[in-house]
């Protein structure tokens, strides 16, 4: 018996209008009634999540950027932030080379790009940031009045973004995680985070064993948390790393692959 559902909001529950599908939004509520928990992970921060909550009206646990912020309602479950010389290292080392910075904080977060890239990202996040170069992370909580952690790299160029993520890996060590969560992105972390750790630590909190828990992804950075689960499921527009990791491949986010996958191991 299956007593908590982690989810990815980006590619999984969402579908590419960053809406969640009426099948979806039945099923989970369905799976809620059942007393099964759910967890929403995310490389988004808490605001950023709380569009995906409020479709589906009911209540969950949010573990936000990555597993970096854990946060079950006013209980903080875990708060790791980017230690300050790794972040200011690798903001310094991007600013100019790329489309657009991001820092994230817990419910606010501040962006150095250009008019598309802000419209963008307030348009994924449901939320207005602080315009600002966000190389100095004690400035970023001066304007937002929050600390953050991590920052988040777009550009459209593949390649561009696959080549700075292996200089910042050589580059930070141990001090920071680098690692993609779509085509188009990286993400600077602090180091030893993954999603993975959610489901240790809510699992924990929540007084249940590991394999009463299942997972959903699309990206790279879901699949330690998909092959931990006790049923680790990829949607079809998943990365091949999503994939190689899942017991269960189902369809894709626009075709309510999270609904399929409930009905089709009777969870609901």
């Amino acid at each position: 018996m299956y007593r908590a559902i982690f989810t990815d909001i980006d590619g999984t529950l969402f579908r590419q209008d960053l809406t969640i599908g009426e099948k979806t939004k039945t099923a989970i509520r369905k799976a809620h009634s059942k007393g099964i928990a759910i967890v929403l992970t995310s490389g988004r921060y808490i605001t950023g999540m709380i569009r995906a909550q409020e479709q589906l009206d009911v209540p969950v646990i949010y573990a936000a950027i990555n597993g970096a912020l854990i946060k079950s309602g006013e209980t903080y479950l875990r708060e790791k932030r980017i230690e300050k010389a790794a972040y200011m290292k690798a903001a310094e080392h991007l600013k100019g080379k790329v489309s657009s910075l991001i820092a994230f904080c817990e419910t606010r977060f501040a962006i150095d790009s250009d008019d598309e890239w802000y419209n963008l990202q307030t348009k994924i996040c449901g939320d207005e940031g602080v315009r600002m170069d966000i190389t100095d992370p004690d400035e970023v909580l001066r304007r937002t009045g929050e600390k953050p952690y991590k920052i988040l790299v777009k550009d459209n160029d593949r390649r561009k973004i696959e080549k700075l993520m292996e200089e910042l890996k050589e580059m930070l060590g141990k001090s920071a995680k680098v690692i993609s969560s779509s085509w188009n992105n990286f993400e600077i972390l602090p180091w030893g985070i993954d999603k993975t750790d959610a489901l240790d630590i809510v699992s924990k909190h929540l007084g249940i064993d590991i394999s009463q828990t299942m997972a959903f992804g699309d990206w790279d950075n879901d699949a330690g948390m998909i092959a931990k689960a006790g049923l680790g499921i990829a949607m079809a527009n998943g990365s091949e790393e999503a994939k190689k990791a899942a017991a269960f491949i189902t369809l894709s986010n626009d075709e309510d692959g999270i609904a399929h996958a409930l009905e089709r191991f009777s969870v609901i």
